[in-house]
């Protein structure tokens, strides 16, 4: 599959989880609004990673490249290195802890803050993507 088209797959798949974050949020549903605006932040870390040649095989691998390729150039306010750390750690409270669930007020933070990383990578992308 050519770059291209996977960059356009990808962005896809980030505008639609953030709006399955969102619809998470009406419904009060905060465990699955975490996973839904995590994943809208990955998939949109990864469209700009094809642009750049860069594969990871894992989620720390993904905040590893993001951070060396992407933070410390500059390229992204390292609030967003910040932020993307904090939303790895809150799937997974979210995916694999049954005895603390993420709060209302953990989403109702992240939320917002998922569509600004999203807004931002795509920034990053080829304007003819």
């Amino acid at each position: 599959m050519d770059a291209p088209l996977l960059i356009k797959l990808q962005t896809e798949k980030a505008e639609r989880f953030l709006a399955e974050g969102d619809d998470m949020v009406h419904q009060q549903r905060w465990d699955m609004a975490a996973n839904r605006f995590y994943y809208a932040c990955y998939h949109m870390v990864h469209a700009v990673f094809i642009t750049h040649g860069i594969v990871t095989k894992s989620h720390d691998g993904t905040l590893t490249e993001l951070g060396k390729n992407f933070i410390l150039t500059g390229l992204l306010d390292k609030k967003y290195g910040r932020f993307y750390a904090r939303m790895i750690q809150l799937r997974i409270k979210a995916d694999y802890n049954s005895v603390a669930e993420v709060s209302a007020d953990e989403v109702l933070e992240m939320a917002p803050l998922s569509h600004d990383f999203v807004d931002s990578l795509r920034q990053l992308l080829p304007s003819d993507k």
